[in-house]
């Protein structure tokens, strides 16, 4: 049994490499030959290079794209599959906060109810619904494949794509979706429908689970807005925002989107609606944080996650969470090893084996 765990291992590890270097290949950056070698020596893809202003701090402070990539995904150890699952996440989440009800599973083009019996007959789940009423198709795990559609009930059929599909068409609907989980569409807040309405806008929130106290903090979050290009996703690679948020009194400051050339252009508004993004204050901010502090505490195989949420006006949502979150979309706003939690969170998780200079001197508020 330990063989083929050690051998498992060294597949996923291969796998995480292999990430690192599609990734590293697809930037569609411009990047000059120095500025890669010098990203590379430093653990760091081109992009997140540039993103952490190529230099003009101490990249030490930052959590590289090799310790991220390659040791970040083994942190959690046997919890990992609670968080990647999005079946056992929502039943481990369920009895602790919000998160939209799973109405059905599609595998391989078939229809599986989950949950309630009711949900057995999607024609009475979608068809049956309120006209405008909106679901989520997502997949259960991993990756590749069509990752997320919206489908709308209207006038009696199922919009998708634009087309309507009937009562007698629904088999058809399923086609081309292999392992996925429909969701309820959840209605974001009036303050992100203010900056901009054609996407629902998200937010990801890193917390850990402190190795010395057992007690879990919350180490950063952001915020991001969708745009025309990246409607009605707010996916930054296509063209969304990031924007930081101040943990302490939940308010919104600099937006940015992704750094293709040169350096990072921070803006304070939203370049399209021109609806002002830095200031704007998060409804529920200390019931957000009081859910995802108790709902992670609640979880003790799970040292990090990084949680995906939407804000109601009534409160937040959670959506999924995620096993080894991105790093860059935090650290474009600033290096997380200043945060002395942090750093010791890795060095004990064995993510960090080189020295930072000046580890534990400052710490992040929140």
């Amino acid at each position: 049994m330990g063989l083929l765990k050690s051998l498992r291992r060294v597949s996923l590890w291969r796998g995480y490499v292999s990430d690192l270097v599609r990734d590293e290949r697809k930037y569609p950056g411009k990047v000059r030959l120095g500025e890669r070698l010098r990203a590379w020596s430093r653990g760091l893809l081109s992009e997140s290079y540039l993103s952490y202003g190529a230099g003009e701090t101490d990249l030490r402070l930052y959590l590289n794209d090799v310790e991220r990539y390659v040791r970040t995904p083994f942190v959690n150890g046997p919890g990992t599959r609670l968080v990647n699952d999005k079946l056992l996440f929502h039943e481990v989440v369920a009895p602790h906060a919000r998160t939209p009800e799973i109405l059905g599973w599609v595998l391989q083009g078939r229809w599986h109810p989950v949950g309630s019996s009711s949900n057995s007959d999607p024609l009475r789940v979608l068809l049956g619904a309120p006209d405008g009423s909106r679901f989520v198709l997502r997949l259960r795990t991993g990756g590749g494949g069509r990752a997320i559609a919206f489908l709308e009930a209207r006038d009696g059929a199922l919009l998708l794509d634009g087309r309507a599909y009937g009562p007698s068409e629904l088999d058809g609907l399923w086609v081309g979706f292999q392992d996925h989980i429909l969701t309820r569409f959840v209605e974001q807040g009036a303050y992100a429908r203010a900056i901009f309405p054609a996407a629902t806008n998200t937010l990801r929130v890193l917390s850990m689970r402190d190795p010395e106290s057992g007690r879990v903090f919350l180490a950063a979050a952001i915020h991001r807005f969708g745009t025309s290009a990246s409607a009605p996703l707010d996916n930054v690679g296509r063209g969304g925002l990031w924007c930081e948020v101040d943990l302490s009194i939940g308010t919104l400051g600099r937006a940015v989107p992704r750094v293709v050339e040169g350096r990072p252009q921070f803006r304070t508004d939203h370049p399209e609606t021109g609806a002002a993004i830095t200031g704007v204050a998060l409804p529920c901010w200390p019931q957000t944080v009081e859910t995802l502090l108790r709902l992670h505490e609640a979880l003790p195989l799970i040292q990090q996650v990084g949680w995906d949420l939407v804000l109601a006006d009534d409160g937040p949502w959670i959506i999924e969470g995620n096993n080894y979150s991105g790093i860059d979309i935090f650290q474009v706003f600033g290096p997380l090893l200043t945060d002395p939690r942090v750093e010791r969170f890795y060095r004990h998780h064995g993510v960090l084996r080189r020295r930072v200079p000046g580890a534990g001197a400052t710490a992040r508020s929140g």
